[in-house]
């Protein structure tokens, strides 16, 4: 039996949409039948998204999950990885999707490189404007130690591009559970995921392709609703801090996880606050405070250097809460 050089897992819940679009950028990866699996988990959804996939299944090498209810993107995902047997894996959202021959140029990268994941720029799609962001590194198509690209904390780095969707990755990392989600986060599930690949893999690389395109705007998109949910980056920063307090080597890194919390924190409240009823806000500032009180204040002020005059007053009583 031919073992598929690439799993592609692709989490959807109401995509009837645009799961079409997403399928047929599959066909066009320069990849045989047996060479690309494609594993879609149809989370609950409540239109027609199983037609739509049903549609491709003389087109792709097709295996679909079916959940009569949604058990949430981290869930669907861990099961499709349960099902993936190829020796290589990515994920694609159901409403997103590849330029041709995108996904043959990771598989490409990963092999030819020997590394244990790839990570790459994609393209943000709003309507009809474009707009390319990159992976914050600046040195591409070379395999590079992971650890050693998490710091400065006070600019981007790759910690802060966590999205699974932006990268490949070995089949060695699924046998080490790496790739397993946390099932409790309904949201920021890749924040955590992704500080632990910087931590525990041996390598890692960035190259140069733009073929993944993002959709910004789709209405379904957790990303574009408020509600409680969006809480869940207290507890998976929890996790990243739980991480880095198991070995003496990983406490450099503790301000840069602070000062990836405290960021977030800002944007949930600048940017959502208005949106929150006062149970979600009350409940946003209490788990902000307790998750900062496990913290030094030495660490939290070295975190905080630098951080923008204009950003600090809108976080600034949860921090004095919490000392």
């Amino acid at each position: 039996m031919t073992v598929p050089v690439v799993s592609v897992i692709i989490a959807a819940k109401n995509a009837e949409e645009t799961i079409g679009g997403s399928l047929k950028s599959l066909v066009n990866q320069r990849f045989t039948r047996d060479e690309l699996e494609v594993i879609v988990v149809n989370d609950g959804s409540t239109d027609d998204t199983a037609g739509v996939i049903a549609e491709f299944a003389d087109l792709l090498n097709l295996v679909t999950i079916h959940n009569t209810e949604s058990r949430g993107v981290s869930t669907a995902r861990n099961s499709a990885l349960e099902a993936a047997t190829g020796e290589t894996i990515t994920y694609l959202d159901g409403d997103d999707w590849y330029a041709p021959g995108h996904l043959r140029s990771l598989t490409d990268s990963i092999t030819g490189l020997g590394v244990d994941f790839v990570k790459t720029n994609y393209l943000i799609v709003n309507g009809f404007k474009r707009k390319l962001r990159t992976a914050p590194c600046l040195t591409h198509n070379t395999a590079l130690n992971p650890r050693d690209f998490i710091l400065p904390h006070d600019a981007s780095t790759m910690v802060d591009f966590p999205e699974c969707w932006t990268g490949i990755y070995s089949r060695s990392m699924a046998q080490r559970g790496l790739l397993e989600f946390n099932p409790a986060l309904r949201t920021c599930e890749d924040r955590p995921w992704t500080w632990r690949h910087h931590l525990e893999t041996d390598s890692f690389a960035v190259v140069d392709t733009a073929g993944l395109c993002y959709r910004k705007g789709s209405a379904t998109s957790l990303t574009a609703i408020f509600d409680e949910r969006q809480l869940d980056f207290i507890p998976a920063f929890r996790s990243v801090f739980a991480m880095l307090e198991e070995k003496p080597e990983f406490r450099r890194f503790e301000r840069k996880a602070v000062r990836n919390f405290l960021s977030i924190l800002y944007f949930q409240i600048h940017n959502r606050g208005s949106s929150m009823s006062h149970e979600v806000r009350s409940k946003l500032n209490v788990g902000a405070v307790n998750t900062l009180q496990g913290v030094d204040n030495d660490i939290i002020d070295q975190a905080l250097h630098n951080y923008g005059e204009h950003r600090l007053p809108v976080i600034e009583s949860i921090v004095r809460r919490a000392r």
